[in-house]
């Protein structure tokens, strides 16, 4: 699906006036909706009042410099992807920022075009984490954020500790959703590397004509637009960790590339006329069957037994049927805390979940709580399950309820939809008057004004 900045809600934070209004005329220009703020602490309050889809923020500002302004809003909402600004760009403050989770870095006077490229590539590849990416010693057998008892999933754990230990290349191997991202941070968390940086690439999300130099960097003037020296990602990752997600997607020629940078140990920059040391460990992930794709010339046999030194299978959520109690009230106790609800899980509900067969497994299952949590009211949580029957006993009648469950299920969200619109109206669309009147939070108000296109 092709990103766009359509309807998509970006926060511009600089102390310099011309740069607020350059970069808001650009991006409205492309359709997004912009917020802009002199300093972080005007920022922070947009970040908490506003839904975001990105934030752009200068590093050197009074008060509160952009990278103490990127902890704060990570620790709110660690899933917003961030992209810092500045004029006086370093290695140290580059590795600095990316260590405090910032997706990319841009060194002024940059390129118009070329910010809207990184820009839109952080919104494609931001998603929210389907489990909390805080990872603390182990202390009693239990790693926070890590939810799970079942064998299939204690298993794949006990390897991942294992291969932390060491410093082999791993390759985390299961569908999208299980949560492959979280197993390969849990690496990083309890490894020697541990405080290092960890550098994520979604190798799917990025285009194939930017991917060499998002990996592996650039000198200047190497391309239009390479205005300034950018190091990449296996150079950021320096004493660190490279989590490379999607393994798979990777372009042969990109393959080749990799491989010599695993054997080498060393990495050029696209420009560049010196290799350059790097030192890091190799997290890989993939949905994919990689010995189907060597064997069908679509990925190196090289460089799939260079990675794959210690598999780690995550099992589906299917497989794991035990564990959904446990993670659906892990998730729901999240959602409760970010929207200011309280809703709880009848036993009926959670047999409506351990019942559901997830075929988006972990991710699926946290993205219908939430959408439950949003869109019910008050007081009963509806989530929308419906259980299809085995197929030997489908028939015209028993489907008909599940018809009936949707067309009211659509019924009940026009319904809200207009009952929102109508608040809005009463109270000159002052958004936290209108949630008050509700009764919900602003947070909430905001998230279904945006689920439900309200302009």
């Amino acid at each position: 699906m092709t990103v766009s900045f359509s309807e998509k809600h970006i926060l511009v934070v600089d102390d310099e006036e011309n740069i607020r209004e350059i970069l808001q005329a650009v991006l409205e220009a492309s359709g997004a909706k912009v917020f802009t703020a002199a300093d972080a602490f005007q920022g922070l309050e947009v970040v908490r009042e506003e839904n975001l889809d990105l934030v752009i923020s200068d590093i050197n500002m009074p008060g509160m410099d952009g990278l103490e302004f990127l902890a704060k809003v990570k620790e709110e909402q660690p899933w917003l992807p961030f992209l810092l600004i500045t004029a006086h760009g370093s290695m140290d403050t580059v590795i600095s920022a990316m260590r405090l989770g910032a997706g990319d870095f841009l060194t002024k006077p940059f390129d118009i075009k070329h910010l809207r490229e990184v820009a839109l590539g952080l919104i494609a590849r931001a998603s929210k984490p389907t489990i909390s990416a805080q990872l603390p010693p182990i202390g009693e057998g239990k790693i926070e954020g890590v939810i799970g008892n079942s064998a299939p999933f204690r298993a794949a754990l006990d390897t991942a500790l294992k291969a932390a230990r060491t410093d082999s290349s791993v390759l985390v191997l299961g569908e999208s959703g299980t949560g492959k991202e979280v197993i390969a941070r849990v690496i990083h968390a309890h490894s020697p590397r541990a405080k290092g940086a960890f550098i994520a690439v979604n190798c799917g999300a990025i285009p194939e004509n930017l991917m060499e130099s998002e990996l592996f960097g650039y000198e200047k003037g190497a391309f239009t637009g390479a205005l300034h020296e950018k190091p990449g990602k296996v150079e950021l990752a320096q004493g660190g960790t490279l989590f490379l997600d999607e393994i798979g997607e990777m372009p042969l020629l990109l393959q080749v590339k990799l491989l010599r940078v695993l054997q080498e140990r060393t990495v050029d920059r696209v420009g560049g006329s010196q290799p350059r040391k790097v030192d890091f460990r190799l997290v890989a992930a993939t949905n994919r069957d990689l010995q189907t794709e060597v064997a069908q010339g679509r990925f190196r046999e090289d460089l799939y037994y260079r990675i794959n030194v210690i598999p780690v299978k995550l099992p589906a959520l299917r497989e794991r049927s035990e564990d959904i109690v446990a993670l659906s009230q892990f998730f729901l106790k999240k959602l409760n805390d970010r929207y200011g609800t309280q809703h709880v899980l009848s036993t009926e509900l959670l047999a409506q979940l351990t019942q559901h067969r997830w075929q988006g497994n972990i991710r699926e299952l946290e993205n219908t709580l939430e959408r439950g949590v949003v869109l019910s009211d008050s007081h009963h949580l509806h989530l929308g399950l419906t259980q299809a029957p085995p197929p030997s006993s489908i028939s015209p009648v028993a489907a008909t309820p599940s018809s009936e469950g949707l067309g009211l299920n659509v019924a009940r969200e026009n319904a809200e939809k207009a009952k929102i619109l109508e608040t809005l109206g009463e109270h000159r669309w002052n958004k936290t008057n209108t949630a008050k009147a509700l009764g919900i939070s602003r947070r909430s108000l905001l998230y279904k004004v945006k689920a439900y296109g309200i302009n």
